[in-house]
């Protein structure tokens, strides 16, 4: 069995300037001290496969592939990973949902509950 290292938060964001946002949010909640970012799907599945994360902050729409990905591979593995996604696409809200995403954050309206709820577990 892998031993794998912990960590508090996984960031999968490849707009900048929103990935900025979430960290420097991120970083002011006393209860997470280790944060990993990915820009890109591949990335992410990297860090998944040497990192298990507590919290996976979630973009659908990433430049080489679907972050659905990430949420079926997290499901299959039965991980307890809290996956919330934080996307434009809200008609993917219900298959977010349905595989495994704690909840589903509009990107247009839902920063600042975004971060409450991060907050919170």
């Amino acid at each position: 069995m892998l031993n794998l290292k912990q960590s508090n938060l996984l960031i999968v964001e490849d707009n900048s300037f929103i990935r900025n946002n979430l960290l420097k949010a991120a970083k002011s909640i006393g209860s997470i001290d280790e944060i990993c970012f990915a820009t890109s799907l591949q990335e992410a599945i990297s860090l998944l496969k040497e990192i298990d994360f507590k919290l996976i902050i979630l973009d659908l729409k990433l430049p080489d592939g679907s972050g659905l990905e990430i949420l079926k591979a997290q499901k299959e593995k039965e991980s307890e990973t809290k996956v919330f996604v934080f996307s434009i696409s809200t008609e993917l809200k219900r298959i977010c949902l349905k595989y495994g995403a704690v909840a589903f954050f509009d990107k247009a309206t839902d920063f600042d509950k975004l971060i409450k709820v991060i907050k919170k577990a």
